[in-house]
C-alpha cells in the first residue's frame, strides 16, 4: 500500500504521511471520521522520494502500516513545527484544497509570468509560516524575495500565501460582496501602500484574519517561494470553476 507525504499548510504546519489518495485524505482532515469536526484543509503533495536529515520521514513511514483489518492508516504525523523551510521547493508537488464538508479541489505548478503584472497594490494573506493579511505594492515575485530576504529583519526562510481579490465598485470602493473584515481599514492600507516612499513596502491590514469564505476570495492564486524562486498554482475563474469543478464551487462559496 502506498504511503504519501502531505504537507498541511493553511495557517498551520505539518507534515503527515498517509496511506489514503489525496481527495480521501482531504475528506478526512476536513470532516473526520465522526463528522464532528469542520474546516477548510489546504496541503501539498511531497514528493515520495524526498529525503531528510531533519524531518523524521522514514521512522513516520515506518509506523504508516494498515489497520489490521487492512484498512489504510489515515494519518501518521512526521512533524508539527518548522516543517515547511526544511522542504526545498523541488518536492512540492500537486496543491489541494479541501472544503469543510470535504470536497477538493487540486492545482497544478505552473510558470508565473511575472511580465504581465500590473502597477497598484495587492493584497496577501499569509498561510504558512506566518498568518496576517498584508497589502504591498509589490507583485508576487518580488513580495517573495523581500519576505525571505535574509538582510528583512521580518524574514522567513519560506513563505506560502494566497493572492486575494481587491475588487472595487463605480465610486472607487472596494466592493461590498468581499467577505473581508472593516473594508475601510482595508481601504486605508491599500492608499498608504499606494502613496508610501523609501522602503515601506507592505503594510499589515490584520495580524490573525478571519478567512471567511476563503475561497472565493482568491485572485491570481497560490504562491510559494523563497529567495531561490517560486512556485505559482494558479487558480481557475470563477466560470471556470462553476463549469469544470461546479460540487466543489458550490461548496466553496458556502465557507
Amino acid at each position: 500500500m502506498t504511503t504519501h507525504l502531505y504537507l498541511m499548510c493553511y495557517r498551520t504546519e505539518a507534515l503527515v504521511a498517509s496511506q489514503l489518495p489525496a481527495e480521501e485524505f482531504g475528506a478526512y482532515m476536513a470532516v473526520g471520521t465522526a463528522k464532528r469536526t469542520a474546516g477548510n484543509v489546504v496541503f501539498f503533495e511531497i514528493d515520495p522520494a524526498f529525503k531528510s536529515d531533519v524531518l523524521p520521514i522514514e521512522a513516520a513511514k515506518a509506523r504508516c502500516v494498515p489497520h489490521p483489518d487492512g484498512t489504510p492508516k489515515r494519518s501518521k504525523y512526521v512533524s508539527i513545527y518548522r516543517v515547511m523551510e526544511h522542504v526545498p521547493l523541488s518536492a512540492y508537488g500537486k496543491l489541494h484544497l479541501a472544503t469543510r464538508d470535504g470536497r477538493v479541489l487540486s492545482l497544478d505548478a505552473a510558470p508565473y509570468d511575472a511580465a504581465g503584472e500590473q502597477p497598484g497594490a495587492n493584497m496577501y494573506v499569509e498561510l504558512c509560516p506566518v498568518t496576517p493579511r498584508v497589502v504591498s505594492s509589490l507583485p508576487p515575485a518580488a513580495f517573495t524575495k523581500f519576505i525571505t530576504d535574509p538582510q528583512n529583519p521580518l524574514a522567513v526562510p519560506r513563505i506560502f500565501f494566497a493572492d486575494t481579490l481587491v475588487d472595487r465598485d463605480a465610486d472607487g470602493h472596494l466592493a461590498r460582496y468581499l467577505p473581508y473584515r472593516d473594508l475601510l481599514h482595508i481601504e486605508d492600507c491599500l492608499a498608504a501602500t499606494a502613496h508610501a516612499a523609501g522602503d515601506k513596502k507592505t503594510k499589515t491590514v490584520d495580524r490573525n484574519p478571519p478567512l471567511v469564505a476563503f475561497y472565493r476570495t482568491i485572485r491570481r492564486g497560490f504562491f510559494i517561494g523563497d529567495a531561490t524562486g517560486l512556485k505559482h498554482y494558479p487558480y481557475p475563474s470563477p466560470a471556470e470553476l462553476d463549469d469544470k469543478h461546479h460540487k466543489w464551487w458550490r461548496s466553496a462559496t458556502l465557507g
